[in-house]
Order: C-alpha cells, then structure tokens, then sequence
C-alpha cells in the first residue's frame, strides 16, 4: 500500500508530495486539478530544487468539505503546510491558472515568504466572459457521457495543433484521458465550491505591491483566459518578465510544450537563485 502522506489544518486533511533537495518551488494547481497536473514538470525540477505541491481542498486525496472556498483558506492552508514541513527559506512560488490568482493572493500575504512568484495562464481578475465557462463545464460534468465530456473539455484547455495530436496519437490520447476523466476525478460540486473564490478574485489594485521578480507565461490562443490578462499583469507588477508562448492554448503550458516552459522558467529560477 502506498502511503499518502497527509498533515492536518483545521479540520481539513491535506494530500502533498514533497522531493528533492535546495531551494524550495511550491506549485499550486488551477480550478479542479489534482496535483498530478505537475506530472511532466515534477521530474525536471525534483533534480534541480525542493519541489513541494499539494492537493488543495476538494481535489486528489484531500478533504472536500461541502462549502463556498475562499482564495485565503487556499493561501493559508499552502502557508500551514510551508510550516508543516519546517520550510523557513523563501520559496519560489508557481501558480498555474487559479493556482495562479492563490499565488497572487499568498505572495501579498506572505510576502516575506516569496523570492520568486511564476503565473502560468492565469489573471488578476475574473469577468463575465468567464461565465460561458462554468457553465460549459457544468454540462460537462453533469449532463454528458465521459467520450463526449473529454472531448469539451480538451476544446477548452488545447490548441487545435495539438488536438490533431490527440486524435493521431493513441498513447498520448489514453494517457490525457486518464489524467482528466478518471484518475482523482474531481466532482462538479468541488468546481462550484471553488469558483466562488475565482469569482472573488481581483488584484488589480494590489499587484503593485509584488516586489518580487515574476515570470508570466501564456499561451496566446489561451481559451480559458484571454492573451490580454497577462499583459495586464505585466504592466501592473513591477519586476515582471512576460513571455508570449505563440499557438499554446490553456492546458498546453504544462502538456503540449512542457520541455520548453520548463526551461524557461528553469532559465528564471536561475537568476534567482543563490
């Protein structure tokens, strides 16, 4: 039996993984993701840094209690695991999409605790535009068959590039499959409880008080959020680097062009590192 390991906070079990050695990388998933959305990344930088992450509340092997989240109880219980594992150095910090607002929210928090901050297709706010897709993903994961529900849902997180992969690519379709639609499989209710705290989401007035360097990453056919969010950051967070990935869509940062993003956020962490 593989043993999960689990710390407590409040009255919430948190799932985490924690490998190898020197300065700290914490990575926080976006809406409904497990943990195992970090699976072409963990091994490139497990070699490299202390690479800690988490099944936030709701997803993977964590509690779900049923009840609106909030960005602070996702940036708390990521700051009580940090003291869980007796991390006292600052960390780099990557969100990737709503992972990418918590990281927002946690670095003006804790901002003592944050040496780097790297957003991955992510925002500062939350608009109406966004309503079309809580609701494609209701129907998705209430009122459609799995085959019809996968197929939506990578139409929203892919490039069309790379979904004629999928479609040509056996393997790398199984194995997309599985990461979405089976394994750890979030429930809908999680997606609701969650996009309480997305929909709250706004740091337009506070992101000039990030004073640590940040790296923004996004895929320009992004349809998830849109190009012009992460130049909104870049222009509101002082010390930020903003890197156009042309034709990768939502998902596609950490799937369809993994070796390339993580050399460049590799390439960041380095000049930041001691």
């Amino acid at each position: 039996m593989i043993n999960i390991p689990i710390f407590k906070y409040e009255d919430i079990d948190i799932n985490y993984f924690k490998r190898g050695k020197g300065e700290p990388l914490v990575l926080l998933g976006g809406w409904g993701q497990t943990m195992g959305t970090w699976r072409l990344l963990i091994p490139f930088f497990k070699r490299k840094m202390m690479v800690i992450t988490l099944d936030q509340r709701g997803v993977g092997k964590s509690s779900s209690p049923n009840y609106p989240y909030t960005m602070d109880m996702f940036v708390d219980e990521t700051n009580e695991l940090l003291n869980f594992l007796g991390i006292r150095e600052r960390i780099h910090l990557l969100g990737m999409s709503m992972g990418g607002m918590t990281a927002q929210h946690f670095t003006l928090k804790y901002s003592h605790r944050v040496k780097t901050l790297i957003l991955l297709g992510t925002s500062a706010f939350i608009q109406e535009e966004h309503e079309p897709l809580f609701k494609e993903y209701k129907e998705i994961m209430n009122e459609l068959n799995p085959e019809d529900g996968f197929k939506r849902i990578c139409k929203t997180l892919f490039s069309d590039s790379f979904l004629k992969r999928l479609d040509q690519d056996k393997i790398l379709k199984d194995a997309v499959y599985e990461e979405l639609m089976v394994k750890d499989r979030t429930k809908w209710q999680t997606y609701v409880n969650q996009s309480t705290a997305i929909r709250n989401h706004d740091t337009r007035s506070l992101l000039h008080k990030i004073a640590q360097p940040t790296l923004i990453l996004h895929g320009t056919t992004d349809k998830q959020v849109p190009f012009s969010h992460a130049k909104l950051l870049h222009e509101k967070i002082p010390h930020s680097k903003f890197i156009r990935l042309d034709g990768l869509g939502h998902g596609s940062l950490l799937v369809e062009d993994f070796e390339r993003v993580n050399n460049l956020i590799w390439d960041f962490i380095k000049e930041n590192i001691n």
